[in-house]
């Protein structure tokens, strides 16, 4: 008896089973379907880059030889002008500018003694000359050959008190000459002992650099010894930020400066930023080494902060080339080509021949046929004769076409919308 209740039991889960799963694979599908838009279309080219900085500074290692990172400023911290980004062992520099402070006020000695010696000669001088004019005076009404001696008396007064004048003036020339370069090398002493901390010129955002560090390359850190003129950081300044992209030549031609752009973040979904193209680059130069693709570089200023934005970050941007105003459109994959001609399906399935006009990545315009507010199918409706619409049409049909007569627009003889 047991065994036949189990079989029983079995055999209406089976039953069951098959009443519910008939039921759900007999549920209709859902077609995919869009409202005709009347409005503001843009015609718009898409770009791909990265964030950037509009002003930035590079903080380097000073040109002096053999100094030693001590300290960094932590990445991806806020630094504002004035603060300090990195520092280097000061120890050599600081003993530098000691030995050189002595130095200097040897100098100063030296050349106060010499000045106090050229006071004390030039009095003793002018004393020796009075005392020989006043001589010379005296005998100069004498016998001639007395009177001649008192003359050569004070002539050689006069050649001794400017030779002597001479000498101790050019020993206090040297001295302040001796001063003058123990000065400028204590300026110098301190100028280095400054370098050993590098603060920032601008605020920023503290970005490590990679260096060679032997064979190898790495970001920098505390006990790297850099080349002198060596980047180390970089210094991003938050408060205006570009979107750093490239333009195929084929589509140069139509970005100039001042055209908006809609900039999206990968890291930032939740909003879109307005942009402003600033500078497009006058050569041409190749995507890449093996790539035989010509583009031009192109920046948009993103005119939105947001404290979400850092340089290096992966973005996209719209450049707007033309807005066109009250227009009718449909998405691309409404439309087909059905025995060359251009059709749209209603939401009762049936067709309804159109003339179509610009497009852009995502929209068509619609000429004729229609006028906005009516409901049509991303899908073509006969397909469902050979099938379940996801069995065949995986990709959508502006795109992709039908071995059957239907061809998307995008084929030969499609409007191309520019």
């Amino acid at each position: 008896m047991h065994r036949i209740s189990w079989v029983v039991l079995v055999l209406v889960v089976i039953v069951v089973g098959i009443l519910i799963g008939g039921r759900v694979l007999s549920r209709p599908v859902e077609t995919p379907k869009a409202k005709v838009r009347r409005g503001e279309m843009l015609i718009s080219l898409q770009v791909t880059g990265q964030v950037g900085a509009k002003r930035a500074y590079t903080i380097t290692a000073p040109r002096i030889r053999n100094i030693q990172i001590t300290w960094l400023a932590p990445e991806g911290s806020l630094v504002k002008a004035g603060d300090p980004v990195v520092k280097f062992d000061s120890s050599q520099q600081q003993a530098e500018l000691t030995d050189q402070e002595s130095q200097l006020k040897i100098s100063e000695t030296s050349l106060g003694r010499a000045r106090q010696e050229y006071a004390i000669q030039e009095k003793q001088l002018a004393l020796e000359l009075r005392q020989a004019q006043r001589n010379f005076d005296e005998k100069k009404h004498e016998a001639p050959k007395i009177a001649e001696e008192a003359k050569l008396q004070l002539d050689l007064a006069e050649l001794k008190a400017t030779a002597q004048l001479d000498q101790i003036k050019a020993d206090v020339q040297k001295a302040e000459l001796e001063v003058q370069r123990a000065r400028d090398k204590v300026t110098m002493a301190r100028k280095e002992l400054e370098q050993m901390t590098q603060v920032a010129p601008i605020p920023g955002m503290a970005v490590y650099l990679n260096i060679w560090k032997g064979s190898s390359e790495g970001k920098v850190q505390a006990g790297d010894s850099p080349w002198p003129g060596q980047g180390l950081v970089d210094l991003p300044d938050l408060g205006e930020m570009l979107l750093k992209a490239t333009v195929s030549e084929v589509d140069a031609g139509r970005v100039e400066p001042g055209l908006p752009v809609i900039i999206s973040l990968d890291a930032v979904s939740d909003r879109t930023f307005d942009g402003k193209i600033e500078r497009k680059g006058t050569l041409a130069r190749r995507k890449d080494e093996s790539s035989r693709v010509n583009v031009f570089d192109i920046e948009a200023a993103i005119l939105d902060h947001d404290e979400r934005l850092k340089p290096g970050m992966s973005a996209s941007g719209k450049i707007v080339v033309e807005r066109i105003p009250d227009v009718v459109t449909v998405p691309l994959e409404a439309v087909f080509e059905v025995s060359d001609t251009t059709v749209v399906y209603l939401d009762n399935k049936k067709p309804r021949e159109v003339k179509t006009g610009r497009r852009n990545d995502q929209e068509i315009e619609v000429v004729s046929g229609l006028s906005g507010g009516e409901t049509v199918l991303l899908v073509d409706p006969t397909l469902a004769r050979q099938g379940m619409p996801g069995d065949k049409a995986t990709e959508p049909e502006l795109n992709k076409g039908r071995s059957g007569g239907t061809q998307a627009p995008g084929g030969a003889g499609a409007p191309s919308g520019r």
